[in-house]
C-alpha cells in the first residue's frame, strides 16, 4: 500500500499533507493539559542522557521523563516528541530541539539550554557555517527561558551564537562538572575497575570531535597508522579512544592490546583516569583542564577545519597542538612530563569560573522555582 500511494500521489503532495498534519497535531497537543513534569529531551543519545543531562536528572526531585532519540526521528517518534514537548511545564535539552521551529511554548512553560560542553571554544549555532539558515537558527534557540554557561565571559558569545538577549545566558556552570571536581579520585577508581586493562598504565584519552561537510556529518580521517603507534608504545602506556555521539566508523577494525575504543564510558570518568587527553576542536577540553589533566590538541585538519573559534587558535591553547601524525606520541609524552600549569590555569579561570562543584544545585533549584509557578 506504501509503494501504491508513492506511485500515485507525488513527493510535493505527500509532504504537504504530512505538513498538514503536523500542524493539526501541533494544535490539538496544545490544548492538552501541561504537566507538572520536567522532559528531559536529548538527541545525543539512544534511550538514555548523557553526563551533562543526567546530573541534573539524577539530583531532580519530582516528576520526570526522558525522550532521548538520536536523530533523524520517525513520524511515531515525532508524534511523541510534540506531545512531550507541548504537554511538559519545563523542557530541558542539552542540544539542538529543531521541533521548536514548528512550535510554541505554552504560558507557563519553560525551556532551559543546559547545552553539552563548557566554554566558549569552537563556534556553534549562528556563529557556525552550516546549511541550516539564521532564520531556521534562530527559531530553534529563540525560545529558551534561559541558557547556561559556564563562566561570565561566555553570556555574551551564547547570546550571539543562540539570537537571545544576554540576560537569558545564566552563568550557573555547568552541571556535569560537578562530579568530576568533587570526585575525581572516585571516578577514576571507577574507570579502572570498570576496564582493569588501564591498572599500571599511562594512560592517553584521545577525544575527537565530529567532521562535518556542507552541513552534514561525514567520516573523519585522523591520519594515524594504528599498527605502527600500537608497536610505538611502550608496554606501560595504553590509549583509550572515545569518538564522539554521531561519529558511527571505526577508527581501526584490528585488536590491539595497548589501543582500546571506549565510546561507550562516560567522558569524564575517562577523563579521570588519563594521564594526557588527546583531542582537537572538541569541549573535552574543559574537562581535562577542570580535572588539571594535560591536553595535546591533534588537529591533522586545521587548514580545512570550517567551524571557527572564540579564541586564538592555537596562541590561546591550554596545551601544544600538532597536526602529524609521526609526532603525536613524542608531543604526548613531552607534555606528559612538563605540563603547562599556567596555560592550563589562564584558560580554566577565562573559560570555567562558574565550575565551582556547585553547578547541578543551582540549576535544580532554577528548575524547582520554575515547577512551583502557578501560571
Amino acid at each position: 500500500m506504501k509503494e501504491f500511494l508513492k506511485r500515485i500521489i507525488s513527493y510535493g503532495m505527500r509532504r504537504k499533507v504530512l505538513t498538514l498534519l503536523n500542524h493539526i497535531w501541533v494544535a490539538f497537543c496544545s490544548l492538552l493539559p501541561v504537566r507538572r513534569l520536567v522532559l528531559f529531551y536529548t538527541i545525543r543519545a539512544d534511550g538514555k542522557l548523557l553526563d551533562n543531562s543526567k546530573a541534573v536528572y539524577d539530583t531532580l526531585n519530582c516528576k520526570k521523563i526522558i525522550f532521548a532519540h538520536k536523530q533523524p526521528h520517525s513520524k511515531l517518534t515525532k508524534v511523541k516528541a510534540y506531545y512531550n514537548l507541548l504537554t511538559s511545564k519545563v523542557i530541558v535539552t542539552d542540544d539542538y530541539c529543531g521541533y521548536m521551529r514548528a512550535m510554541t511554548l505554552r504560558q507557563g512553560q519553560k525551556l532551559l539550554q543546559i547545552w553539552h560542553g563548557c566554554g566558549a571554544f569552537k563556534k556553534f549555532a549562528l556563529d557556525a557555517r552550516t546549511d541550516v539558515s539564521p532564520k531556521y537558527e534562530r527559531a530553534a534557540h529563540s525560545q529558551y527561558s534561559a541558557a547556561i554557561v559556564s563562566a561570565e565571559s561566555c553570556r555574551k558569545v551564547f547570546a550571539r551564537a543562540f539570537g537571545i538577549d544576554e540576560s537569558r545566558c545564566l552563568a550557573l556552570g555547568i552541571p556535569m562538572t560537578d562530579y568530576l571536581i568533587k570526585n575525581a579520585s572516585e571516578l577514576k577508581n571507577k574507570a579502572l575497575s570498570d576496564y582493569p586493562v588501564l591498572k599500571d598504565k599511562t594512560v592517553y584519552l584521545y577525544c575527537p570531535t565530529f567532521r562535518e561537510k556542507d552541513g552534514q556529518v561525514c567520516e573523519f580521517d585522523c591520519k594515524i597508522n594504528w599498527d605502527n603507534l600500537s608497536k610505538e608504545l611502550n608496554d606501560n602506556e595504553i590509549i583509550i579512544v572515545r569518538k564522539h555521539p554521531v561519529e558511527n566508523r571505526l577508527f581501526f577494525e584490528k585488536d590491539y592490546k595497548n589501543i582500546i575504543d571506549l565510546t561507550e564510558a562516560s567522558t569524564i570518568m575517562l577523563t579521570a583516569a588519563a594521564d594526557v587527553v588527546i583531542t582537537d576542536y572538541s569541549s573535552v577540553v574543559h574537562d581535562a583542564v577542570l580535572a588539571s589533566k594535560p591536553v595535546v590538541f591533534y588537529c591533522p585538519d586545521i587548514e580545512e577545519y570550517g567551524r571557527g573559534f572564540y579564541i586564538s587558535y592555537p596562541e590561546e591553547l591550554p596545551g601544544p597542538a600538532v597536526t602529524e601524525a609521526d609526532r603525536l606520541l613524542e608531543t604526548v609524552r613531552e607534555t606528559k612530563e612538563k605540563p603547562p600549569v599556567a596555560e592550563i590555569e589562564r584558560f580554566r579561570r577565562e573559560q570555567l569560573e562558574a565550575c565551582d562543584g556547585h553547578s547541578t544545585e543551582r540549576v535544580v533549584s532554577m528548575i524547582e522555582k520554575w515547577l512551583k509557578d502557578s501560571r
